[in-house]
């Protein structure tokens, strides 16, 4: 998608210490709540973004134009565009979804292995990970008829969903922030959050972006491969 990255929530440091009752107050003071973005805001970064790295590629795949011939190009052919593709698309296509995310728990004395008896009325938990999806070059159709090049994508997919084992923290209103803590479990912790994260990075259009960045790859790449875009209509689909 285009890559989307949230800010991990930091520990608030006091430079004196606190009165009596700045700590009351402090303890009895919520999680703070991760200020979000406006869905228009969100949309429009991530076309940004998008546009940013389909130009990258434009320019990456143009500058190892000599490979096809340079100025003067190849004859597209269906046999060498799909072995181009079938080379270079799951990399050209991928798009990752960093977040870090904050979620609520209750009634649990014991957290995946982790004693949250101190924590009789719940507890924020906030944890990072990625989700990368890709466009697979093995289910593309490629027609070429005369002069005009049609080319088929399919549906991005989900090809890794990663929680670092180390980002896992809980809110502790007695530090005023977030404290590390470890899972003895974190497998189970893992099969249990992964689809959330799923969710949300589809939510927030991961499979969407990597289909349009694998679209404005193979466009770039077959026009560096003819040489020019005015030798063939290609349309990628």
């Amino acid at each position: 998608m285009e890559d989307t990255t949230r800010e991990t929530p930091q520990a608030a440091q006091p430079s004196t210490p606190p009165a009596a009752g700045a700590q009351q107050a402090r303890r009895a003071a919520p999680p703070p709540r991760k200020r979000k973005k406006s869905k228009r805001t969100r949309v429009l970064q991530r076309r940004l973004i998008v546009l940013a790295i389909a130009l990258a590629i434009f320019l990456l795949i143009f500058s190892l134009g000599s490979l096809w011939g340079g100025s003067r190009g190849t004859k597209l052919t269906q046999e060498n565009v799909t072995a181009q593709l079938t080379a270079s698309l799951s990399a050209l296509s991928a798009t990752s979804y960093h977040y870090t995310d904050v979620e609520r728990f209750e009634g649990m004395e014991d957290f995946y292995g982790w004693d949250a008896s101190d924590y009789s009325s719940g507890f924020s938990l906030s944890y990072s990970g990625v989700v990368t999806a890709a466009v697979d070059p093995a289910d593309v159709t490629v027609e070429i008829s005369g002069k005009t090049v049609t080319v088929t994508l399919p549906e991005a997919t989900v090809t890794a969903n990663e929680i670092t084992q180390t980002s896992l923290a809980v809110y502790n209103s007695n530090q005023g922030g977030f404290v590390p803590i470890e899972v003895t479990d974190f497998d189970g912790f893992t099969t249990n959050q992964q689809p959330v994260a799923l969710a949300n990075a589809t939510a927030e259009g991961l499979l969407a972006d990597t289909s349009e960045k694998a679209q404005n790859a193979v466009q770039t790449l077959l026009t560096a491969m003819a040489g020019s875009a005015d030798k063939y209509d290609i349309t990628v689909r």
